[in-house]
């Protein structure tokens, strides 16, 4: 795995690349966890002639600490400056959660993107106006137990070795910032223009959105289903980290929307 570092005004960019066609971006949910280990499993199940850029936000994972007031736009924009350079000529986003938002604000900066595949990305409903269904209030009561689940899945997809260095890598990077640079990160997410905004994922665009199922109408209503024929929304998993729970089968749906031939789930599960 090929690091960098790249220097911006709003800060040092860490990201972890392979060259290849297509180039799946990988965008992070909001914490401590490195993108490439985050997603490590679901690169290992792509075939190796695709590349990958799994970049850490500023104040998180191996990247800086910002030096000035930012926005989630504002370094998205930097993050598609470093991907069109690599000149790709087919890019797909692979977006968790939070990553939605720098998805959303890097679409239409990004050359040659082709397709967008979310992983309970964060709509605008689940923070401005969140469903009052049981399902939802049962899921935030239950809160506590998600680190307990993600610590079960990684034990399951990692040899103990990968786990106690995720772990460990995990550690190390959170130690790196202090309560200032954690709400320097949450200020930019909280100012961004995307809650104020109603962009959506461009009808021209491939939109797959895996989900709880829980989730599915959210989705479905969200700004990030088209209306592309290609677009779906798939029910897969038991927590927010479905990429922790089956990267197999979301490595599966990335190789489909890359062909624009999306497969029944029932399909993918059985590979």
């Amino acid at each position: 795995m090929q690091r960098s570092d790249i220097e911006t005004e709003l800060g040092k960019i860490n990201f972890a690349y392979r060259k290849g066609d297509p180039l799946v971006v990988f965008l992070n949910g909001f914490g401590s966890f490195d993108t490439a280990q985050s997603f490590s499993k679901v690169i290992e199940a792509l075939p190796n002639k695709y590349g990958y850029f799994a970049s850490d936000y500023l104040n998180s994972g191996f990247s800086g600490k910002s030096l000035k007031d930012y926005t989630v736009s504002d370094e998205a924009t930097k993050l598609a400056k470093i991907i069109n350079d690599f000149n790709a000529k087919k890019v797909i986003i692979l977006a968790h959660s939070i990553g939605g938002v720098y998805a959303m604000q890097m679409k239409d900066k990004i050359n040659n993107l082709k397709a967008f595949v979310g992983i309970e990305p964060t709509t605008r409903e689940i923070m401005l106006n969140p469903p009052k269904e049981p399902a939802y209030i049962e899921k935030n009561k239950n809160m506590a137990k998600l680190q307990e689940k993600i610590e079960a899945d990684l034990r399951e997809i990692f040899t103990p070795e990968e786990n106690k260095k995720f772990w460990t890598t995990t550690e190390q990077n959170a130690k790196k910032f202090d309560e200032k640079d954690n709400l320097n990160a949450q200020a930019a997410y909280e100012n961004d223009s995307f809650w104020k905004n109603t962009t959506r994922i461009s009808d021209k665009t491939p939109s797959i959105v895996i989900t709880e199922k829980y989730r599915e109408n959210e989705y479905k209503r969200s700004e990030y289903t088209s209306n592309n024929p290609k677009s779906k929304v798939i029910t897969l998993g038991e927590s927010h980290y479905i990429h922790f729970e089956y990267p197999k089968q979301i490595a599966e749906i990335v190789k489909e929307v890359i062909d624009l031939k999306i497969k029944k789930l029932s399909n993918l599960l059985c590979k």
